[in-house]
This record gives C-alpha cells, sequence and structure tokens, in this order.
C-alpha cells in the first residue's frame, strides 16, 4: 500500500490560518468557497425550475437532498448482502431500490448507500415511478410515499390493503376492502389529497394503475358467477364516476393492468394477453399456444412480455412493445425466467443460469452466466443489475460467448 503524501508549497505555509488549532490552506479555503456558491446556485436554479415548471418546493428540496446524497462514490459493485434479508430489487432512474425486512434502501450506480429508511410493515410491496417510492403493507391499513432520502407521507387506511399503484405524476391509487361492497378504489393527488372514489359491489379488486397525466386510471376486479371465474377491466376518468370504458374476460384470471401511452392499457392474466386503446381492443395478442408467464412495464411505459412456449417451464418467448403498443421485437430464450426488466432501450432477461441483453432491434448485445441463485433484475442503459443470494452484481459491459 502506498503511502499518502500532504505536499505544501512555501507560500502555502505561510498562508495558513490558526484558529483554535485549525489550519486551514488558502488553497483549501477557496475550495470550500467554490463550493459553497455552486451548492447556493443549485438551490436558486432548483426553487427558479421548480417555480416554472409547477414543481413544488419540496420536490426540487428532494431532488437537492439526493444530489448532495450522491456526492462521492461508493465501494463498487458488487454489493454484499451479508445479514441483509432482501426480497426484492426495483430501479429508480439509475439508482437501486432495496426491499428487506426491515428497510427501504437505495443504492447508486456506484454501489454508494444513499439511504436507509425503517419500515415495520409485514407483507411490503414496493413500486417505483418516476424517483418516487411506494410502500404499501398488503393485508395491513398502511402505506408510504417516499423519496430517495426521506418520507413523504404515510397514511392509515379505514380497511385493508389489497394492492395498490403509484403514478409518474406522483399520484397513488390504492385498493381497499370496503364497508357495503367487497372492494374499494380510492386515488390521492401528489400532496395525498382524496381525488377520487369508487366502490366495486361485488368483485374483489387485483390491480390498478394510473395514467402518466394522473387523470385515467384502470383497474382489474375478479368474480365468480355461477361457479366460474371472471374479470373484467374498468377504465375512469378522473371526474367521472362511472367508467368510460369497461371489458369482460369470462374464464380468465386478470393479474395486471398497467397504462402505455394515452389511452392504451395492457391487459395480463393466465391465459389472457391484449392491449386496449379507448372502448376497442387494438391488439389481442395470441395466447392460444404459448401462455403468459410475466409482464414488466418500465417508468417509460415500454413493456417486456414473456409467454411460455407451448406451455413449458423451460422455453421461453419474450416479447418487447413501445408505449404506443407496437412491437419492437420477439426472442426466445431457454431457461426458468426468473425476472425481466426494460428501460425502452434495453432489455435484460434473467433466466435461472444466465443474464441476457438485448437492444431494441432484438439484438443480443450481452451475455453473462450466473454463478450464484440469480432472483431479480433491473436495468438501465447497459447496466445490469443482478440481485441474487450473495449480494448484487454489475453487468455493464458483457462480452457475447462464441
Amino acid at each position: 500500500m502506498g503511502v499518502k503524501r500532504n505536499l505544501k508549497s512555501k507560500n502555502a505555509k505561510k498562508s495558513e490560518s490558526k484558529k483554535g488549532g485549525l489550519k486551514i490552506s488558502l488553497k483549501s479555503a477557496n475550495r470550500i468557497k467554490i463550493f459553497a456558491v455552486i451548492i447556493v446556485i443549485l438551490i436558486l436554479v432548483s426553487i427558479a425550475a421548480a417555480r416554472i415548471s409547477g414543481i413544488t418546493i419540496s420536490m426540487a428540496s428532494d431532488g437537492f437532498r439526493t444530489f448532495i446524497a450522491k456526492i462521492g462514490s461508493g465501494g463498487g459493485f458488487p454489493y454484499s448482502l451479508a445479514g441483509i434479508s432482501a426480497s426484492d430489487l426495483s430501479m429508480s432512474n439509475s439508482d437501486l431500490v432495496l426491499l428487506d425486512d426491515s428497510c427501504v434502501r437505495v443504492i447508486d450506480s456506484t454501489a454508494k448507500e444513499i439511504s436507509n429508511i425503517e419500515h415495520n410493515f409485514d407483507h411490503p410491496v414496493l413500486e417505483t415511478s418516476s424517483g418516487r417510492i411506494l410502500l404499501y403493507d398488503i393485508g395491513a391499513k398502511q402505506f408510504r410515499i417516499q423519496s430517495k432520502t426521506r418520507v413523504l407521507f404515510e397514511k392509515q387506511t379505514d380497511f385493508m390493503i389489497l394492492t395498490a399503484a403509484l403514478g409518474s405524476d406522483g399520484s397513488v391509487a390504492v385498493a381497499t376492502r370496503a364497508d357495503g361492497a367487497e372492494s374499494m378504489l380510492t386515488v390521492y393527488d401528489k400532496g395525498l389529497k382524496q381525488v377520487f372514489s369508487w366502490a366495486c359491489a361485488k368483485e374483489h379488486i387485483v390491480a390498478c394503475d394510473i395514467s402518466d397525466n394522473g387523470r385515467k386510471f384502470a383497474v382489474a376486479v375478479l368474480g365468480v358467477d355461477n361457479g366460474s371465474v371472471y374479470s373484467k377491466v374498468y377504465v375512469f376518468e378522473k371526474n367521472k364516476t362511472e367508467p368510460a370504458a369497461s371489458f369482460e374476460y369470462k374464464d380468465s384470471a386478470l393479474t395486471k393492468v398497467k397504462f402505455l401511452s394515452g389511452d392504451k392499457v395492457i391487459v395480463f392474466g393466465n391465459n389472457i394477453c391484449e392491449i386496449i386503446d379507448g372502448k376497442t381492443v387494438a391488439e389481442k395478442i395470441d395466447v392460444s399456444v404459448n401462455t403468459p408467464s410475466r409482464l414488466f412495464v418500465s417508468d417509460n411505459n415500454t413493456a417486456a412480455l414473456v409467454l411460455s412456449k407451448y406451455s413449458s417451464t423451460t422455453q421461453k418467448i419474450i416479447k418487447v412493445y413501445n408505449k404506443s403498443g407496437k412491437e419492437m421485437f420477439t426472442a426466445e430464450v431457454t431457461g426458468i425466467v426468473k425476472s425481466v426488466s426494460t428501460d425502452g432501450r434495453y432489455t435484460a432477461v434473467l433466466t435461472d443460469s444466465q443474464l441476457c441483453i438485448y437492444n431494441m432491434k432484438g439484438e443480443m448485445t450481452g451475455k453473462a452466466e450466473m454463478t450464484s441463485d440469480p432472483i431479480d433484475v433491473g436495468i438501465c442503459s447497459r447496466r445490469a443489475y443482478v440481485f441474487s443470494s450473495e449480494g448484487i452484481f454489475e453487468y455493464s459491459s458483457v462480452k457475447i460467448e462464441k
């Protein structure tokens, strides 16, 4: 290990000031002044940008807090999970959000821990969107919204939470049990003010989502009629109590509804996958032979769909759609797919034995063999992060095997 030397010029020694035993060189003092000026400028720019764009001062403050927290760098990947009982990995812009039994950790691209915020949820579920984080407790009555550095809002609901969704504008939709109905959807704006409520008399809400502008809400419900399961999708507008559109799926159990752009919503279930646009079905994806397995929709509304080829557990078909619902590519992989992630530029597919990265043309740009038990994957540009039982590993420039 090299010895760190502190070199000073003679002039620097003469210009040192002493006060209370503290020595600060003129060069260091100038650096501190420059840094302070930069901080002040950033604060003023943040406030000005907030006023111009309609962003609240609180949101600008959160961005500034994150900037300060990111000064310096971490020790790089892999990121050790020793002593951490982690259950979920998500991406928030270029940062990683790790959920464990007791806290939410935010880690930057250098493996520096930006924040570590405790929770007391028994069955926590994590969602991220546009720099915000939603944490809710399934079967309990509590949820919270946080930035990357602090908790913004916490709320107790009147009834048990079934599911929830976070909008890109900061709004949140929460589905709960209800009094006098089977379930209820409540939507709050970014300040946690209630802006919409709908009671579902007979069916159980299983999924919900919010459009990019925060003015439309999609809800998937599950019911039973004469011993047969059915699902419905309702699309609501913010200021109307009756649905703007509705769709019914007999003998189907839906698990996800996600907005793409505009009025387009992708609907996903055990034997159904289609894209609806307004009051019509824009595209019905053929799942008669290849059964739906997984669906992931990114912050920028790119959708990655996994189908089981001929219902196989180890032969998978990957289909990626842009925010307009146009299919960008189809690829096939071998192995049990543990996770899929896309950021609109690259798509990462994690199986039990390998990681494959594709561009939007469907060309494989990276591949790596997994040596530990992989659980989840997140991607930002060509940096893919694999969450495993041993830690979080980064794959930024993977050579394709010949």
